[in-house]
């Protein structure tokens, strides 16, 4: 008896002992970073798995800080703010974050080089000389995977990003870049999810990413996976507000782009060169400027992309809605259930004529509503070249215009339209209506709304006794639900976004 209770004594020591060593490791990988001294120490260092680098909550750094090391997707690693008083870890929004301040002196004042299984979270990162010249290829976070094969489980999260560069366009520019270099070792990103970040007055694009392994052509394509850009608030870019590229079933959802390309042109939320990409339940308004310039849409299925899905998605007081480009084999578009509200010259831009590669465009139940002196063409030119639409179906669908309107460009006869309803516009196709649809309250829809609650926009449900009740086309894979999620059961659905 006395030799089991000595064997179960020395059992429960080596517990304890094991005990202790693992919580000590855990805490010889905590970082605290308090002052410039400890920011510069740490910069550049080789992180563990487990390591958690904290900032204190409201302290400020200048210069470049350089992560590397990478974590387990058992034992990740976070950069995030901790209390300097009681040592507590803060993962959720806080608005006193911790600020690295690069004075237009460093390519990004955060920079993680082939990190994997890291979180940033709740940092704020600004970037400028002060002035607005051009002052290089500056980010805000600048994530970097070079030769290295597959990069996973990277968040950036409840981060502030603001004036990172000058006045200046460009897409090399930005507030967060992503990006492949290295032409060796295929690589790429896996899992990478960009959500609830606020993205304000930066040169360049507002999120972006590019890849060495881009060419969707050839072997050397290797699209990201599991890539998410989710609930970030984009205000005053250089260019575009979202540049989504090289990826496999992506999704960009629920985010805000307000007044993109104020020093170049570019659609606010763009999708290039990706497969199977979602664009849903995001508002994009603001993006305007000289009559004539090349891209100022909310919405753009651009060059290489197949399978693009646009959906639920609220455009207004944009030049016009959404651009879909010809360019290489720009194919298998599907534009249903938004809502497009105001914009100053029209509906659709199409791009580049002389280029080839367009396919299989579906456009159905959505609503084009230009009140009183806003736009009054449905295909709008963008430059100086004649932009017909061509390959395109467009099917139930509302064209309300308060002002007399014409249709801009003819579409060729690769086009057909079925069961639309047109209003102060002459009609096309079959079935189409020619009659005010009747909604509830249009033209009203607000300014940064919560799109999680798109009753919001229940302004454009139609009125009973409204002519486009029922007067849809069937339409086969349609989605399911309507802009507020009703589901789609009958067989002659409503003309526009709404079915109830």
């Amino acid at each position: 008896m006395k030799l089991m209770r000595c064997k179960f004594f020395l059992l429960a020591l080596i517990i304890l002992n094991s005990c202790n060593d693992s919580n000590q490791k855990k805490e010889e990988n905590v970082f605290y970073i308090e002052n410039q001294a400890q920011f510069d120490q740490y910069s550049g260092t080789e992180f563990p798995s487990g390591s958690k680098v904290l900032f204190a909550k409201g302290s400020k750094f200048q210069g470049q800080f350089i992560v590397k090391g990478a974590g387990r997707e058992d034992l990740p690693n976070i950069i995030t703010v901790y209390d300097p008083v009681t040592k507590e870890v803060i993962k959720d929004n806080v608005q006193n974050k911790a600020v690295i301040n690069g004075l237009g002196e460093v390519e990004a004042p955060l920079h993680l080089y082939n990190a994997q299984h890291w979180e940033v979270n709740n940092l704020e990162v600004t970037n400028t000389d002060g002035t607005t010249n051009d002052q290089g290829r500056l980010k805000g976070i600048y994530v970097v995977a070079e030769d290295v094969g597959i990069v996973e489980n990277i968040t950036i999260k409840n981060c502030y990003i603001h004036n990172v560069n000058g006045h200046v366009g460009g897409k090399w520019h930005g507030g967060i870049q992503i990006q492949v270099i290295g032409d060796s070792i295929k690589t790429k990103f896996h899992k990478l999810l960009i959500e609830d970040n606020v993205i304000k007055d930066v040169g360049g694009v507002g999120i972006g990413n590019q890849s060495t392994w881009r060419n969707i052509d050839t072997e050397k394509y290797y699209p990201w996976t599991e890539f998410v850009v989710r609930g970030n608030f984009i205000d005053r870019t250089g260019r575009n507000s979202i540049i989504l590229r090289n990826a496999i079933d992506p999704l960009i959802e629920y985010n805000i782009a307000a007044a993109s390309s104020r020093y170049d042109t570019g659609h606010s939320i763009v999708n290039f060169n990706t497969i199977n990409c979602i664009v849903q339940y995001n508002e994009a308004y603001g993006n305007t400027g000289p009559i004539g310039e090349n891209e100022r849409g909310g919405f753009d299925a651009d060059y290489k992309s197949r399978g693009t899905i646009i959906q639920y998605n609220y455009s207004h007081d944009n030049d016009w809605f959404c651009g879909i480009m010809k360019r290489g084999i720009n194919s298998d578009i599907t534009i249903r259930y938004n809502i497009s509200q105001n914009e100053l010259l029209g509906c659709y831009l199409y791009g580049f004529p002389t280029e080839k590669g367009l396919k299989d465009v579906k456009i159905y139940n959505n609503v084009h509503y230009l009140g009183k002196g806003k736009g009054n063409k449905v295909f709008v030119a963008g430059g100086k070249k004649s932009r017909y639409p061509i390959e395109t179906t467009f099917k139930n669908n509302i064209f309300y215009f308060e002002d007399k309107a014409e249709w801009g460009f003819e579409p060729d006869n690769t086009c057909t339209f079925e069961n639309n309803l047109f209003y102060n516009l002459s009609p096309k196709g079959k079935n189409a209506l020619i009659a005010n649809p009747m909604f509830i309250d249009p033209g009203k829809g607000r300014t940064n709304i919560d799109m999680k609650d798109p009753l919001m926009l229940a302004g454009y449900k139609l009125a009973s006794d409204s002519p486009a009740k029922k007067s849809g086309i069937e339409i086969i894979n349609n989605g399911g639900r309507d802009f507020v999620g009703n589901k789609l059961l009958q067989k002659t659905p409503n003309i526009g976004a709404f079915e109830n």
